[in-house]
This record gives C-alpha cells, structure tokens and sequence, in this order.
C-alpha cells in the first residue's frame, strides 16, 4: 500500500513540474517582441531606440560587433523605456555593431531561459553618424578684396586620451574637408569651393557683400551621408550704399509699397463709406413713402 502512495505521489509531481515548465515556456513565446528598431547618432553620440512601449514586461539590449564580443549596457538591463544610450561603449569607432532588443519578464523564472528579440541593423559610428553643423568667422583684409573663413568642426561624443570631447576634425582627419557655398547678396548666384584645412581664402570683388554657408564632407562616405548639417548663414559687411547693393528697383518697391498700400485702405474706406450712405438714403425714402399712405 505503501509504495502504490508513493508511486502515485511521484507521478503528481512530475506531472506538475512539466505543467509549470510548459507554462513558462508558453508564456515566453508570448512576450510582445521590439519593432521598428533603429540607431539615431550625431556627432557619435549614439542611441538605439525601438518600439513599442512596454507593459508587464521589460527589455533588456545586448550588442556585439564584429571585432566586438557581446556585452551589454548596465543601464539598459529590464528597462521599461524604448532606448539605450550605447555612446560609450561602441569604442571602436570602425567596427560594425548589431543589437539585439531582448523581451523579458519583470522578474526572471528561469536563467536559463531564452527570451524573444528583434535584432537591429548594423551601425558602424565611423560611417554612418550623422555630423552637426560647423561654425565660423569672417574675416577680411584692409583691401577689402579677400575673405578669410575660420571654421571650426563640431565636437564629438568621443573622449580623447585626456578625458576631453574630440573634435569631428580630430576623428576624420585626413578624410574630412570643407565645402563653402558663397554668392553675392544682391545675387541669387550660388559658387562652391572646397579645401582640407580649416581656413579658406575667398577671392571678392570690392565693396561687395558675400553670404557664406559651410559644410564638413567626409567623401570616403556613401554619397547620402558625405555632408554635413548645413552651418547657418553669415554674411559680409559691404561698403557700397543701400540702392548700390539692391538695386533702384528694389529700393523702389520698398519706397512705393507702403504708399500703395495706403491708396489701396483709403479706396477701401471711401467704397464702404459711400455703401452705407446709399444704403441709408433708400432705407429713409422707403420710410417716408409708408408714411404717406
């Protein structure tokens, strides 16, 4: 009798152990996996992000690369967001990373247990972040027949040796250059010209106004991602007087546009005026005409 009880007692236990390991097993399968995953970096500070929002379950980002073993981001272990900050650990700014999305329970039930993941396309920071928008300064001689750009490269995520950011320039070096469009401002015109070094000489006629606009190219790039965020628009002091620079036309219409503009409300005015006398004067013979009968 003994043994039949424990025999029966053994079968419900096995029994139990595999229903719980089916069930975990099951719900794993249905943990809602990351979507739309994708890599967002300028000036190599790097962020993967994916979708959708979590609920009930968290996620946790693993990434390797290809002379990378796989790691993962201390901060980015069961989050419940839908990105990760990965700037300091794609070190190698040449290698080509993949991430991989994991889904998982809150809380684990099992180490050993494979959870679903979406993986992400491959980011290689060299070639594929985006580069911000440079600055610069003018400068011009005493004969007023020379521009001189002073362009200074955006920095990057990146920290050197001394524990300071990097410049763009720092990590291209060789294989960056600077491309200036520059025109006339009384001109729709557009010239280009390009140099490796951080200062550009412009040749100007004199007394004319220049508008300049930079960009940093790295040209060993694909040609959809070679150049840089346009710099905002600087333009040069000119010596010539206001209708030399725009024209007697232009000067015109900024005279004779107001005065137009006037005439036209006056016009307006007068219009509505003489509407509304007509109108009352019909409304006053209307009256006296009812009067009489």
């Amino acid at each position: 009798m003994e043994i039949a009880t424990l025999l029966n007692l053994g079968c419900f236990v096995l029994c139990f152990l595999f229903s719980q390991n089916g069930k975990a097993s099951g719900n794993t399968q249905l943990l809602p996996v990351a979507t739309k995953v994708w890599w967002t970096s300028i000036n190599f500070k790097t962020i993967l992000e994916w979708e959708p929002k979590p609920s009930g379950y968290a996620y946790t980002v693993e990434f390797f690369g290809k002379m990378t073993d796989v790691q993962k981001s201390p901060r980015c272990i069961k989050i419940q967001t839908t990105e990760c900050d990965l700037t300091g650990f794609l070190s190698n700014l040449t290698d080509s990373y993949t991430a991989l999305v994991i889904s998982e329970p809150i809380e684990t039930v099992d180490k050993t247990e494979e959870y679903p993941y979406t993986r992400s396309e491959e980011f290689t920071p060299y070639k594929d972040t985006k580069i911000g928008q440079p600055t610069f300064k003018i400068k011009e001689n005493e004969a007023k027949d020379n521009i001189k750009l002073l362009i200074e490269a955006p920095l990057s995520s990146v920290r050197g040796p001394d524990n300071t950011f990097l410049s763009i320039e720092g990590i291209f070096k060789n294989d960056l250059e600077y491309v200036t469009y520059y025109r006339k401002a009384s001109s729709t015109g557009k010239k280009e010209t390009k140099s490796k070094t951080n200062e550009i000489d412009v040749p100007v006629d004199q007394g004319e106004s220049y508008c300049f606009t930079v960009h940093v190219v790295v040209p060993s790039r694909s040609d959809d991602n070679q150049q840089s965020q346009g710099s905002a628009t600087l333009c040069s002091h000119s010596k010539k007087h206001f209708y030399e620079e725009y024209g007697i036309g232009v000067l015109a219409g900024f005279i004779f546009a107001p005065v137009l503009l006037l005439v036209v409300i006056i016009t307006c005015v007068c219009c509505c005026m003489r509407k509304k006398n007509a109108n009352k004067e019909v409304n006053s013979s209307d009256g006296m005409l009812l009067k009489g009968v």
